[in-house]
């Protein structure tokens, strides 16, 4: 990826995305819970950005938010690894892992759909997308563009 744009991002990133939850107040220890924290490394915003711009390249703005979203609900789903960098590279999940990220050109669009994402999420609940059919392992939600998303 470039590293301007990237370092641009990341600004963007640090500049208008609270890097820790918002303080709340103190709630009795049986209704505490932590709010999920996604990592905004250089490394992790640089694979979600080559891994969107991979499978969504041509999907427009929406259709690579959704694939973001995916990306992100797994992260924080109890069913999925617990960060950016697991859940791309398990086996048999994105199809761009790693040799379609590593040739990648991320655009401006690409960078704007992680910030808008990042900010708040399009949909929450999608954990799988496919390509020209619904994934035989989800339940169908939706199709966006040429992707078939479900939960």
């Amino acid at each position: 990826m470039n590293r301007a744009l990237l370092t641009v991002a990341m600004v963007l990133v640090s500049t208008f995305i609270r890097l820790e939850p918002p303080v709340a107040p103190v709630q009795p220890e049986e209704y505490q819970m932590e709010a999920p924290k996604i990592e905004r490394t250089y490394n992790s915003i640089d694979m979600l950005a080559r891994c969107v711009q991979a499978e969504a390249g041509n999907q427009g703005l929406m259709g690579k938010q959704l694939v973001v979203d995916v990306i992100l609900n797994r992260v924080d789903s109890p069913r999925f690894p617990n960060d950016i960098a697991s859940v791309i590279s398990q086996p048999g999940q994105f199809a761009v892992y790693p040799y379609g990220m590593n040739r990648a050109v991320v655009d401006a669009e690409t960078l704007q759909a992680i910030l808008n994402e990042l900010q708040s999420r399009t949909d929450s609940q999608i954990l799988f997308f496919t390509a020209g059919r619904y994934n035989r392992y989800c339940i169908p939600a939706y199709q966006y563009g040429a992707h078939y998303f479900g939960y």
